[in-house]
């Protein structure tokens, strides 16, 4: 059947009736409660107009709630105005909706409005993003430019049109390690569509990222505490929902050797006895790092003369450099660890530099990170699985990174978090509704995405990336595991070789 509609200004609307499933896979009763509440009724108004009892519209709100995959009943309304998936007849007369609307599924009649002849697009509802970071005093690490890179990429995704058309709504938050949980928790309950982690620790940012997972919603992080995505693997249901872009701290150690032994081989490094150190960050440290780090150092031919667990925080290293200048150690090297723990203890290892080399993971990565310790970073080694490469596409985004800021991006943490906000943009570009949480999570685990860190595939253990050259032996299919020596002040890059 076929309904011509007058539409005073723009002639004649031909609005086709035809038999459908019911949206979001509701039914019609479900289909009813949900028209009311996105018109503006509470549980009394609409047990009043279906006639039914207040604990009967509970439990019909809380089915429309699982089914839409949201928690609120403002969500509830944008979905529904998002898809005009109202039911008709109106169950009610006093609905608050578009005046359009109701003189199509309503009774009374419309006065004529006067409109210009004007073509517009209907308008979309926007897929709603959430970053959460550490606040700055606490974070150690360049929030700044997690934030800036992030707001950056929906500069430009909004300047090409968006995804599909629809707009990118950006909500920003930073919070404090306690308030991680209720936070994303009241995101959930907003109804956003995507959520970015900064790095948090982790006994903060498991439960965390297990509430944004009972909503579907899809998570994407970039921390490397192996425990992440060994959790995600063994609870899919429990996690199924959360990505981490990179791969896990567990490859610094054999990145770490396989360039020195090129080092050695060009005979810019020459050890005395091949003997290491590792300080293992107290936060990810489990029964299964001693065994694996020896196994990687006996893979490398060194041997394994000092591990430790630390304090995450920790700013007090007397007792620690004692034992450590016993083990006489060749090369040492330090898991991720904020700018103040480094810090302190290259300051308290001043000593050994002579005689070792010092190596730490991600948090060198940080803008300015030399200029800010001076001496004590010269000669140092530092890494990260996943960060700034080399490419067409990466000089680009650093260009426009310090036209829009007027500031330098760094070597990873804004490439990182920009490519983040694309890669879950074009997930949602694929799917007829980015709140679609399913189809949105399936793009993500099946698509490949190249952006300026590299290729982006969660084909890792536990919904991950994967690192090049540790992992895969295709660049195509990783993120290269960059490594630096700081020499004069800047960073100069020892390995992989450079990938275009």
């Amino acid at each position: 059947m076929s309904l011509d509609v007058p539409d005073s200004g723009r002639g004649v609307v031909r609005l086709d009736v035809c038999d459908t499933e019911v949206p979001f896979g509701l039914t019609v009763r479900e289909l009813e409660v949900a028209t009311c509440v996105a018109g503006g009724l509470g549980n009394p108004e609409i047990a009043a107009v279906l006639a039914c009892s207040r604990r009967t519209v509970a439990t019909h709100l809380e089915h429309v709630f699982a089914k839409l995959g949201v928690r609120a009943r403002a969500s509830v309304a944008t979905l529904i105005a998002a898809e005009d998936a109202y039911v008709a007849p109106l169950p009610s007369p006093d609905l608050v909706l578009p005046p359009a609307l109701l003189g199509v599924l309503g009774e009374q009649e419309q006065e004529p409005v006067s409109r210009p002849a004007v073509s517009r697009s209907p308008l979309r509802r926007p897929a709603v993003l959430a970053s959460v970071y550490p606040a700055d005093s606490l974070a150690g690490g360049p929030v700044l430019e997690m934030r800036r890179g992030a707001r950056l990429a929906v500069r430009d995704i909004s300047a090409s049109g968006g995804v599909s058309g629809r707009e990118i709504e950006h909500l920003a938050v930073s919070v404090t390690p306690e308030q991680l949980l209720g936070t994303v928790g009241d995101l959930a309950d907003r109804g956003v569509d995507g959520i970015l982690f900064g790095n948090f620790p982790l006994p903060v940012a498991l439960p965390a990222l297990a509430a944004a997972n009972a909503s579907g919603t899809p998570v994407l992080h970039s921390m490397t505490g192996k425990a992440l995505s060994e959790r995600v693997r063994a609870d899919p249901a429990g996690l199924g929902a959360v990505f981490q872009v990179c791969s896990t701290e567990s490859a610094y150690v054999p990145g770490l050797l396989r360039t020195v032994r090129d080092l050695e081989d060009s005979g810019a490094f020459l050890p005395r006895r091949r003997r290491l150190a590792v300080l293992q960050r107290a936060s990810t440290f489990d029964a299964g790092v001693v065994e694996r780090v020896q196994r990687q150092a006996a893979e490398a031919d060194w041997d394994l003369v000092f591990l430790e667990s630390v304090s995450d925080d920790a700013l007090d290293f007397a007792d620690v450099v004692g034992r450590l200048e016993m083990a006489d150690p060749d090369l040492v090297s330090l898991s991720v660890f904020p700018e103040p723990t480094l810090r302190a203890f290259l300051e308290a290892t001043a000593g050994m530099r002579d005689s070792a080399t010092f190596h730490a993971a991600w948090s060198p990565a940080a803008p300015e990170f030399a200029w800010r310790l001076g001496e004590l970073s010269e000669g140092l080694l530092w890494s990260t699985v996943i960060g700034n490469v080399d490419s067409p596409l990466c000089m680009r985004f650093e260009q426009r990174f310090r036209a829009t800021f007027g500031a330098d991006p760094g070597p990873a943490a804004a490439a990182v978090h920009y490519d983040m906000v694309n890669v879950l943009a074009q997930a949602w570009s694929r799917v007829s509704r980015p709140w679609d949480f399913a189809a949105v999570r399936e793009q993500l685990r099946t698509s490949t995405s190249f952006g300026v860190t590299g290729a982006h595939q969660f084909v890792g253990r536990g919904q991950r990336g994967l690192s090049y050259p540790d992992e895969t032996r295709d660049p195509a299919r990783g993120h290269p595991h960059l490594i630096y020596r700081i020499t004069g002040g800047a960073n100069q890059r020892l390995a992989p070789p450079l990938v275009s």
